[in-house]
């Protein structure tokens, strides 16, 4: 299993590719909500993104280096992207007053602590702290791995639990704490299938039967999806449609990426996913008005929104990794003593 561990796995660029592609299209709405039939995409693609961060996990120095290096990958470019979008929008609106509906208050940028409202300058980024909150969350149960498996596998059942009636209940907690309770199965399953499971071993006899597997998920998910509000940590189905709808769909997916193991734009955008998730909320909210002046077709308006944005998103992923690479997640900010 060590080589496993260490190797590098195209396929799961290309996943999170599938995914950050999959979020755009979500926030962009119009004719791609006709996609989700049967909430069969809203189902996993937020756990998707946990699943695969778990695959990725690694204990590091100890508890201090571990918070160091999470805070320079997820907390750093949170900040960034948060009060630089901010400044943007605030910098438009006192240029021209009438771009928005409502006027732009300095009190926004207190919307992160006011429980799970909406970030309306950059609605995608809350992300980022409920992964960086999932990590810290499985780095104080991982040591558990080693002598008793079983109950580190239990305590992720639990926290998760909790923090899935926390939503029923409307109980909210800071920073999307019970948001990241709710994930933690997705994310510890990436860290599972990684280090215990054949799944990532670039081929395996299993492989010839993929799409049996993608067809049994596709069967799963079309009795068993809902739309999870995993922002809101808000679940219309019942704990079981929701975990066994997003675990259908996250597998059905990894298969499917595995079989075509690599397509160059959408791996890249995968490979950097960090930087068209934190920038396309912005690039969708003011290039819609520009291309719905011009297209007047639901499917063309939403297919040229979607092209634009990732064009741009690719365009200045390159200038971001080359001038800022410490506050993009590609360079440490804060050094590791």
């Amino acid at each position: 299993m060590g080589d496993n561990q260490h190797r590098r796995i195209d396929f799961v660029d290309l996943t999170k590719g599938v995914c950050i592609i999959l979020v755009v299209m979500a926030h962009i709405g119009g004719a791609f909500d006709q996609l989700d039939k049967h909430s069969m995409l809203s189902c996993f693609r937020m756990p998707l993104y946990f699943f695969i961060s778990g695959i990725f996990f690694k204990p590091y120095e100890g508890l201090y280096g571990f918070i160091i290096r999470k805070t320079n990958k997820l907390i750093i470019p949170f900040i960034f992207f948060y009060v630089s979008t901010f400044l943007l929008k605030y910098i438009v609106w006192k240029i021209a007053p009438g771009t928005f509906h409502l006027p732009v208050s300095w009190r926004e940028l207190l919307f992160v602590f006011h429980g799970h409202d909406l970030i309306k300058f950059n609605p995608p980024i809350w992300f980022l702290l409920a992964l960086f909150n999932c990590n810290i969350l499985f780095y104080l149960i991982h040591y558990l791995r080693d002598k008793h498996l079983s109950l580190m596998f239990a305590a992720t059942l639990l926290i998760g639990c909790t923090g899935f009636f926390l939503g029923k209940f409307h109980i909210e907690l800071p920073l999307y704490i019970d948001v990241a309770m709710t994930a933690l199965p997705f994310y510890v399953a990436g860290f599972w299938v990684r280090r215990y499971n054949f799944f990532l071993f670039p081929s395996h006899r299993f492989d010839k039967i993929i799409p049996s597997f993608v067809l049994l998920a596709l069967v799963v998910m079309y009795f068993t999806a809902t739309t999870p509000g995993m922002r809101t940590n808000n679940y219309p189905g019942n704990i079981f449609q929701v975990y066994i709808a997003a675990f259908a769909g996250i597998f059905m997916i990894m298969l499917i990426c595995k079989k075509i193991k690599r397509i160059s734009i959408v791996s890249y955008l995968g490979r950097y996913s960090i930087i068209t998730l934190s920038i396309h909320g912005p690039i969708i909210h003011f290039a819609r008005p520009v291309v719905s002046h011009y297209i007047h077709n639901d499917w063309a308006e939403a297919s040229a929104l979607l092209l634009l944005t990732l064009t741009i998103c690719i365009l200045f992923t390159p200038i971001l990794l080359k001038i800022i690479p410490q506050l993009v997640a590609q360079k440490d900010l804060l050094k590791v003593k």
